[in-house]
């Protein structure tokens, strides 16, 4: 995920960095039930149309934007972009990759809080030492192993996964902090998660996702390799995908683990992914939320925490919205507002020019936001259901 700082436009910046700060309000009155709101109308949506619109210039090659209810797709606009384009999706894969890790541990397969070294090992065999073999599952997908997020020669397309964890490993466990002390965004931590899984599973990465997620949710476009990473995959950033396929994980997360009438995950570990799993004197090495926007974000597993008081748990609760944006501009999001089911789900679908960022998606998710609850409150009737 990369974000630029210094091309947000004033009245952007208002938005982004004041969106977060309104929460629902209390209000009083009878207890007599309010009868439903009658469905609204497709102008309802204008206002949303109107912002995407607007915010075409910043998508080069065009965006499309879906939202959706527990009961389906109530909202779909394409503006130069179809949902049924598979790109890569960058750092949207992490909530992907970790939801698979999570599938495991509801299975018993895996143990969120069992030490790396459970199933990790040198080149030797020996099971790995120090602070790194300590650090639990829970930590690498939090981030917070105690390593940094990023180390070039573990991303080389021509490596195994394997290979690629073992020079992690070489490379950063001599001077790893204690666990949870520190949180480093990057794709370090994914792929000791992913490694471990194929030693517990005797499967390769790409065939746990497609056992474990992707197969059972029909998402039948994703692929978690793509052709730049087809030797060693990076569970943190290597997933293509298209709004049609993503937007069935996000009614699965929005569900809360359901998949049509299959609960494939418990509701526990929905939530568990989206719980405050920092300690309280976890700092930040690295975040780009932080650095090139100035909000101190804390993270849950394989998901952002954004609020506007991350450091107060229980007012982040209150007010909570979970997202993966990527470096291309994907940004899925849920809004919770202290509803564990969630009230709605959205996608920005877009493939940003490699050298642009994700800073319109953040904006515009912004933007959104008010205008989508708006139309929420009418009881907008589904336009496509989804499994």
């Amino acid at each position: 995920m990369r974000l630029q700082h210094s091309r947000l436009r004033s009245l952007g910046a208002a938005v982004l960095l004041g969106g977060f700060l309104a929460l629902p309000g209390c209000g009083g009155g009878s207890d007599a039930p309010s009868p439903p709101a009658p469905p609204a109308p497709a102008s309802a949506w204008q206002p949303v149309i109107n912002a995407i619109e607007a915010a075409r210039p910043g998508f080069p090659n065009g965006l499309a934007v879906e939202v959706a209810t527990t009961q389906g797709v109530v909202f779909s606009h394409s503006a130069g972009f179809a949902n049924n384009t598979v790109v890569p999706i960058a750092s949207a894969s992490k909530w992907v990759s970790a939801t698979v890790i999570m599938r495991l541990v509801d299975r018993g397969v895996m143990n969120l809080d069992a030490p790396l070294r459970t199933w990790l090992r040198d080149r030797s065999g020996t099971p790995w030492s120090g602070n790194l073999g300590n650090a639990t599952l829970r930590h690498a997908l939090s981030f917070t192993t105690g390593i940094d997020g990023d180390q070039a020669n573990s991303d080389a397309n021509d490596i195994s996964l394997a290979e690629a964890v073992l020079r992690i490993y070489e490379g950063q466990a001599a001077t790893a902090a204690p666990p949870g002390s520190v949180f480093s965004y990057g794709s370090t931590h994914l792929r000791m998660a992913a490694r471990a899984a194929e030693l517990v599973t005797g499967k390769s990465w790409a065939q746990i996702v497609a056992d474990e997620l992707t197969g059972p949710l029909g998402m039948t476009q994703t692929t978690v390799a793509g052709v730049v990473f087809q030797n060693n995959p990076n569970p943190a950033g290597s997933v293509n995908s298209n709004g049609l396929d993503y937007m069935r994980f996000m009614l699965f997360q929005l569900r809360r683990g359901l998949a049509g009438s299959t609960r494939l995950i418990s509701q526990g570990a929905i939530d568990e992914q989206r719980r405050e799993q920092w300690s309280s004197t976890t700092t930040i090495r690295n975040s780009p939320y932080l650095t090139q926007s100035g909000r101190d974000f804390h993270y849950g597993l394989g998901l952002w925490r954004e609020c506007a008081t991350p450091a107060n748990i229980s007012a982040c609760d209150a007010g909570l919205r979970v997202s993966s944006t990527g470096a291309f501009g994907w940004a899925p999001w849920i809004d919770l507002q202290g509803n564990p089911a969630g009230n709605y789900a959205a996608v920005i679908m877009t493939r940003q020019p490699n050298n642009a960022d994700n800073l319109p998606s953040e904006t515009l998710k912004a933007l959104l936001d008010p205008l989508i609850k708006q139309v929420l409150a009418t009881n907008p009737p589904v336009i496509r259901p989804v499994p």
